[in-house]
């Protein structure tokens, strides 16, 4: 199914979250930037598939502007989201610069309140690698 950047984000729009669901895969499948605000904004809605798929939709458009929306959904309460998250985060530190992603999830790892955060901060950290991460979970991780 083919759409215009157009009817993506008016699928994204809509008051019916099955098309914004729609929407949210077409962003990621397409690699749909004009999208790119839309689907930051996903990660805030009430709905838990809506906001993993938006967090998976930003790992595939990869863009660096999404890395402040994707360090605040480490804190989400639900698992999904928080891991589709993660791997965003890890695959835009390797697709690009590291020190892109690595210096927010530090701050996630070090002072957040919310255990979840931090253990997918951990797991973030580790697999981005490289000095300043394995530095970072050296001195902030339980052990």
């Amino acid at each position: 199914m083919h759409k215009s950047d157009v009817e993506i984000i008016t699928l994204l729009e809509s008051p019916e979250a099955r098309k914004r669901g729609l929407g949210l895969t077409l962003v990621g499948k397409m690699l749909c930037y004009a999208a790119l605000e839309h689907t930051m904004a996903a990660l805030r809605e009430e709905d838990v598939e809506l906001r993993e798929r938006a967090a998976w939709a930003l790992d595939q458009l990869c863009s660096p502007v999404s890395v402040p929306a994707l360090v605040e959904a480490l804190n989400d309460p639900v698992f999904g989201v928080r891991s589709n998250a993660g791997w965003a985060l890890v695959h835009l530190a390797q697709r690009t610069i590291a020190n892109l992603v690595v210096p927010d999830v530090i701050d996630v790892l070090a002072g957040s309140q919310n255990e979840d955060a931090r253990q997918m901060a951990f797991l973030v950290l580790h697999h981005i690698g490289g000095e300043e991460a394995t530095d970072a979970i050296r001195r902030y991780w339980k052990q």
